[in-house]
């Protein structure tokens, strides 16, 4: 059944892809050459619509811009779409065959791990007539840092605007720190700092045992390892997996002693990260800025934050969430300005307020609401200077499974080699299609 269902699904996106192409041209929304930019007039009536994903709180979010987009302009029928996502594949295939069928969203949301595939299903107009001719444009991009737009470019052209983000970082327990009389390491801290100072804070044994790190235990939460022994899972170009590299062997290979060797996190399978930390049953742990706000509800408040350590090099993982215009939209205009409320400082306030992902400008993220707690909060965004994004191929579907289906075997024991060798292959077969 699940075979048929992704035959179904592939045809369609595929029959939905010559559509798409048949439709022709990459022009970019918004006016041309250097036509001035004028925003659509308040008393003007469309429908615009659009795509959505999140959280309960992002809705809130969302649902916010909404309601003041409908006070900018009361004769226009936002209808905001908010669908929970099982894989980017599904996500995409459903905005492609949308848009084949002449009912794309205007508006779509999108992480960074699904824009690769949403690029090569033409689903997104380049923004470039927009950014080079709105007046307000300039302001909003020089207060995005260049690497959170850098991700969602290519060939030159711009295709979304990015909100929010994430960077993997490392959080400790102060009060655990300073109980075993260790300081605050350097922001240039190293992977044997890191390991000598998880085995001084791994305590006690059996159901008391106490350890030196949580492993986050997902493929954005162990790239940070990779990426900072100069290696990943993909080519730049993102057309080659890399699982078989060397590099990538040895830094999976550390990553599991830290388990099964040196004992200073527990096997991973089954045990959260994210309740070991606030129970101080961890003393750090691996996570991006989405942690906070479950900390805050929950009362703890002791711990603050760390660059990821370096192993050759200096590095962490980076990714964001973003908007598009539809390549088919309508309404460019329309959908331009409300992308622009989507990233504005208002909008921006509520991403900090929230405690989830890390608001994409600066101003936001360096406002006194937002660098309040922990202490050294300016570096969740500070941390783009030496952050990559995450390896997201248009077969990320397939690079995500198949990397954790490794992970599982080589913490299991298995050979490091094999396990990541099967899953090489799976991942340069999806490549080919």
């Amino acid at each position: 059944m699940r075979t048929t269902i992704r035959a179904t699904v592939a045809a369609a996106a595929a029959t939905a892809l010559l559509a798409l192409t048949a439709c022709g041209g990459t022009q970019s929304a918004g006016p041309a050459n250097d036509d001035p930019y004028s925003a659509p007039a308040k008393d003007v009536t469309a429908t615009i619509s659009i795509s959505n994903w999140g959280d309960p709180g992002d809705k809130v979010v969302y649902d916010g811009v909404a309601a003041r987009f409908k006070e900018k302009y009361p004769n226009v029928t936002v209808n905001n779409n908010f669908t929970p996502i099982t894989t980017w594949t599904e996500y995409v295939n459903k905005l492609v065959t949308q848009a084949a069928a002449g009912q794309a969203p205007d508006v779509i949301n999108i992480a960074t791990e699904g824009v690769e595939l949403g690029l090569s299903n033409e689903l997104f107009a380049p923004m470039d007539g927009f950014l080079k001719n709105d007046p307000q444009a300039k302001s909003l991009r020089e207060n995005i840092d260049p690497k959170l737009l850098e991700g969602f470019s290519k060939s030159g052209s711009t295709y979304l605007m990015p909100n929010t983000f994430n960077t993997m970082v490392i959080y400790y327990n102060t009060k655990m720190f300073e109980a075993a009389g260790i300081q605050r390491p350097s922001d240039d801290w190293t992977w044997d700092d890191f390991l000598a100072i998880a085995k001084k804070l791994t305590t006690g044994s059996g159901a008391n045992k106490v350890y030196g790190f949580a492993m986050p235990y997902y493929s954005f939460g162990i790239t940070p390892w990779l990426y900072s022994n100069g290696t990943s899972m993909m080519s730049n170009d993102m057309n080659t997996a890399q699982l078989t590299d060397p590099k990538l062997q040895e830094t999976v290979g550390w990553v599991r002693d830290l388990v099964t060797k040196h004992g200073v996190s527990p096997q991973p399978k089954g045990a959260d990260p994210y309740q070991l930390f606030p129970a101080g049953k961890a003393a750090m742990t691996g996570a991006g800025h989405f942690v906070t706000g479950g900390f805050k509800a929950a009362g703890f408040a002791d711990y603050d934050i760390l660059p990821w350590p370096k192993g050759s090099t200096k590095s962490t993982v980076f990714g964001a969430g973003a908007f598009a215009i539809s390549k088919t939209s309508k309404n460019p205009e329309l959908s331009w300005e409300f992308i622009k409320m989507l990233t504005d400082q208002q909008t921006q306030k509520k991403w900090a307020d929230a405690g989830a992902a890390v608001p994409s400008t600066k101003t936001a993220a360096s406002s006194p609401e937002f660098l309040a707690s922990p202490k050294h909060a300016a570096e969740f965004y500070n941390s783009l200077s030496y952050a990559k994004p995450v390896a997201a191929p248009r077969a990320y579907n397939v690079l995500d499974p198949a990397f954790m289906r490794a992970m599982d075997e080589i913490m299991s024991g298995q050979d490091i080699g094999t396990s990541l060798q099967r899953a090489q292959k799976d991942v340069q077969e999806a490549l080919k299609q």
